[in-house]
């Protein structure tokens, strides 16, 4: 047992493609061709090592470039053209603008304008942190803005947790003189515990940065000359107060970051999942579906703002309550202002590289909401059809940022030149840039583009063709919920590189709009709320030691069960009228299998 235990790893990766060999003669008795069948043998290599994690989720990515073609399954040529597909340029191009945002410390300016906006109110603190959050999860990496906020709060907490230590230990002294009369009891209150180094290893990304939240334990002995300590049970209010902050405003960090990443198509890997997929699909019906930013807005927005406007509102029932509030005194509001004014203040005045890069940010905005649709005359109109994509305007504005100058123009400033700097250097872009998670999104569409091409999709959508019987909401739901269930323990873009490919054949096989299952899935595959390995947000939050496994069970279970119901009511309500169902037919396309 304790050599299995040292090599695991080892085991799981030499072993997994022996165990699974067997299938592929098997091809005949699963009435798969060979190239289907191996295909699905690389199909479970790669599940296997993804869910285990025993190598880099990166590198399992890059196993179609070696396996397609020596298993026959796909040429390398057209293997490598899905590892810097137009979605991957689109992706890799708002990465860079992100990266930007970090590097001029706007994000940090937007988050805190958030905040001291909403004041120290507990309710309206909590949205400040929320809102910020939310809107920067759709344009920069939900991880990223995660650890950016974490950072922030934690200036908050560890604030609170100083000024309620003092309080116990005033609270202590109190208690210990009534009971010096009586008995002598024990009684306990919070220390901090020591600062927690972050290193997220999970689906989306890894995190390498320090975090130093206070971590609330079951308490530190309070001493008193002239009596022993009070019992445990006995927690001051300033504790429980502090408690309750703590936990509410991390869980609203981590949820607010995953709501926020399913509103546009750059904000989440899975959203780009289900864009080359939907792309596939139209190919090969001979339909262009227009996926476009605003389209898919339409269809996203109203999704994550009422799961945003949930999340705040079943976090203050749980920690708060309905009527009460865990930072009733003048004095908590007050030291949380002090923080807030005092972070503010440290940033100074709006800088040359700060407006500049919001400049950019903005410009990306209108050029993706304005390229389409060509009816309100886009500049889309401009160009041959087909020739500019949203990808276009982000290698645009990346490009632009990456030689755009750091500092004012000569002639703008009156102090000496300084060397030409770019507002974000190529040393630092390569190094903040997220490769990773690249070449995770990418892989997907590798092992997409096998599945579709090998014949195995049509395959398993011909066996799980009995599902198009079933009622419209009853598949959405069934979907949904095996995805959303699915997520909780695996990387979200791996579980929807497998299942979107499927989905389409299922669709097109039972002659439904595929967009009516696919994306209702690409949302539900976002929606994780219960446990730390769902989501990079969830496991930053959790990671740095504020949060039991418990907190986030109880707050993120309904969470999910609510999720699903609002996505099962956006597929049936309004998502037929933003993508335009009625223009969509079968009579008049291909309704062959992806073979």
């Amino acid at each position: 047992m304790e050599f299995i235990k040292n090599h695991r790893r080892s085991l799981v990766i030499l072993l997994t493609p022996v165990l699974l060999s067997p299938i592929v003669p098997l091809h005949e008795q699963m009435g798969l061709t060979p190239r289907a069948c191996n295909c699905l043998y690389m199909l479970l290599i790669m599940a296997v090592y993804w869910c285990t994690e025993v190598i880099h989720l990166a590198i399992t990515a890059l196993l179609p470039l070696m396996l397609a073609p020596l298993m026959g399954i796909l040429e390398a040529d057209v293997v490598c053209k899905n590892y810097f597909k137009d979605k991957i340029a689109l992706f890799f191009g708002t990465m860079v603008i992100a990266t930007s945002i970090q590097h001029s410390g706007l994000h940090r300016r937007i988050a805190l304008t958030f905040i001291k906006l909403f004041g120290t109110n507990p309710r309206f603190l909590m949205l400040g942190f929320m809102l910020p959050t939310w809107f920067l999860s759709m344009w920069v990496s939900n991880s990223a803005t995660a650890v950016m906020m974490v950072s922030i709060l934690n200036c908050v907490i560890e604030q609170l947790r100083v000024e309620h230590k003092q309080l116990d230990s005033t609270e202590c002294q109190r208690l210990a003189d009534m009971k010096s009369n009586t008995s002598p009891e024990s009684f306990h209150v919070a220390q901090p515990s020591e600062d927690v180094e972050l290193q997220l290893k999970n689906g989306e990304a890894t995190i390498e940065e320090g975090v130093n939240l206070a971590t609330i334990e079951e308490g530190v002995n309070c001493n008193n000359q002239d009596t022993t300590s009070l019992d445990s049970t006995d927690k001051s209010t300033a504790t429980a107060r502090f408690e309750m902050t703590a936990k509410c405003l991390c869980l609203a960090v981590c949820y607010s970051a995953t709501c926020g990443g399913v509103a546009t198509l750059t904000g989440s890997g899975t959203n780009l999942v289900f864009y080359d997929n939907i792309f596939e699909v139209g190919n090969r019906l001979e339909y262009d579906f227009k996926l476009t930013l605003p389209r898919w807005i339409g269809f996203a927005m109203p999704i994550s703002i009422l799961l945003f406007v949930i999340c705040w509102v079943w976090l203050q029932v749980l920690f708060i309550g309905c009527r009460t509030s865990f930072l009733q005194t003048k004095e908590d509001k007050k030291r949380i202002a002090d923080v807030i004014n005092k972070e503010y203040s440290s940033l100074g005045r709006v800088n040359w590289q700060e407006g500049v890069t919001l400049a950019h940010f903005i410009l990306l905005i209108v050029l993706w909401l304005g390229r389409y649709p060509a009816k309100a005359g886009g500049w889309g109109l401009l160009f041959p059809e087909g020739y500019v994509t949203d990808a276009t305007a982000a290698m645009l504005v990346a490009i632009s940022v990456l030689f755009m100058p750091k500092y004012p123009p000569l002639f703008l400033r009156m102090k000496s030149s300084r060397p030409f700097e770019s507002l974000l250097s190529w040393q630092h872009m390569t190094l903040k840039v997220n490769w990773g998670v690249i070449f995770l999104v990418a892989g997907g569409f590798a092992l997409a583009d096998c599945v579709n091409k090998s014949g195995l999709s049509a395959a398993i959508g011909s066996s799980l063709q009995f599902v198009s019987n079933f009622p419209v909401w009853a598949m959405i739901l069934t979907i949904c919920c095996l995805t959303a269930l699915i997520t909780e323990f695996t990387s979200n873009v791996v579980i929807s590189s497998l299942i979107q490919p499927i989905l389409a054949d299922i669709a097109v096989q039972g002659k439904i709009n595929p967009v009516l299952l696919m994306a209702p899935s690409c949302i539900a595959s976002s929606f994780a709320f219960a446990l730390p390995v769902a989501t990079p947000p969830n496991a930053i939050v959790y990671s740095a030691g504020v949060l039991r496994i418990w907190d986030m069970v109880k707050a993120g279970v309904l969470l999910n069960i609510v999720a699903i119901l609002v996505v099962l009511i956006a597929g049936m309500a309004w998502l037929p009228i933003v993508f335009d169902f009625q223009s969509f037919s079968y009579d008049t396309n291909s309704t062959s299998p992806f073979v």
